[in-house]
């Protein structure tokens, strides 16, 4: 009898679970932490797309500032919570891969992410100043001496993307940094300060409008800017790993089914009109990726900065 009882306690405890994942998210709302300040492009992205999740999902999505140690006190926020689908966050790629790789401690494990969707990613360009006789990677790194390069910070992703891609060419280079921002560091260009930036294309969209900087080649598979060489083009395809991309996780062990529902709402949101308008009037490139996807990119990314573990940690 007992045991009869037992089994028919556990068939309605199974029965209940599974009613309620058919019922996600109609209990409480979604916390979708940012772990940045307010006003950055994190914090601007999760809350473009918190109005049009509420509207495909049919519930409330509130975003949450948890800003500090260079974006990980959020992770370890959603790593803390309740795998139930009602705390997710937005993570820097690759600033935290980065992070994680070179020894430092996240307070959370990467691979242990719940990985639900890519929303958006930023590719990089080399620039030079717009008058300059520098018209290809070929020249700058063919001047007898090591390329001054400007940055904010040595673990800036800028800063990270220029020490290994440089490196891949097998080109010297001076990472010079230092600088406030990222305009700071372009603005060092045109005063002549160092040679060239690595930057994304959208920052520098202002600067090459104007013919004060000149892109001399993208970190992209195939041409985008129109007489601009690629990686591709100068015989280094996989440069075009080098991304910032806008990841969404969540808690260890989410259910899938929770997982899909989330991914299919951001899915939805990026396909509303609102945030459609929002990107195309900023310049975002919008890039979706399912979970799937998303964990995929992410475990290819480990890899690859892996390989050059010895020139991050220098």
């Amino acid at each position: 009898m007992k045991q009869r009882l037992g089994l028919t306690l556990a068939a309605s405890a199974i029965l209940a679970a599974g009613a309620a994942l058919a019922e996600y998210p109609s209990d409480g709302k979604i916390t979708f932490v940012i772990p940045y300040s307010p006003g950055g492009g994190f914090d601007t992205i999760v809350r473009t797309f918190a109005p049009a999740m509420e509207t495909a999902m049919g519930a409330t999505v509130v975003p949450e500032n948890i800003p500090g140690a260079g974006g990980a006190r959020g992770g370890q926020a959603v790593h803390r919570a309740a795998p139930d689908g009602y705390t997710i966050g937005i993570y820097n790629i690759p600033g935290l891969t980065v992070t994680e790789i070179t020894g430092k401690d996240l307070g959370f494990k990467l691979g242990e992410v719940t990985w639900i969707a890519n929303l958006a990613s930023e590719r990089y360009a080399l620039a030079v100043k717009g008058d300059s006789e520098i018209n290809s990677v070929a020249d700058l790194c063919g001047q007898g001496r090591p390329v001054k390069l400007s940055d904010t910070g040595t673990t800036s992703t800028a800063s990270v993307t220029s020490v290994i891609s440089f490196a891949i060419l097998g080109c010297d280079i001076i990472d010079v940094t230092g600088y406030e921002g990222s305009n700071d560091a372009m603005i060092a260009v045109l005063r002549g300060d160092v040679d060239a930036t690595v930057k994304p294309v959208a920052s520098l969209g202002k600067y090459t409008a104007s013919g004060d900087l000149k892109i001399i080649m993208t970190y992209t598979r195939n041409q985008i800017l129109d007489g601009v060489q690629s990686a591709t083009d100068i015989g280094h395809p996989e440069l075009a790993k080098f991304t910032i991309n806008r990841v969404i996780g969540g808690p260890p062990g989410m259910p899938a089914d929770v997982v899909a529902k989330i991914s299919d709402g951001l899915r939805a949101a990026l396909e509303s009109e609102g945030v459609q308008s929002w990107a195309n009037g900023t310049g975002v490139e919008l890039d979706f990726m399912n979970a799937a996807d998303t964990k995929a990119m992410m475990d290819e990314l480990s890899v690859f900065y892996a390989e050059y573990k010895d020139k991050l940690a220098q």
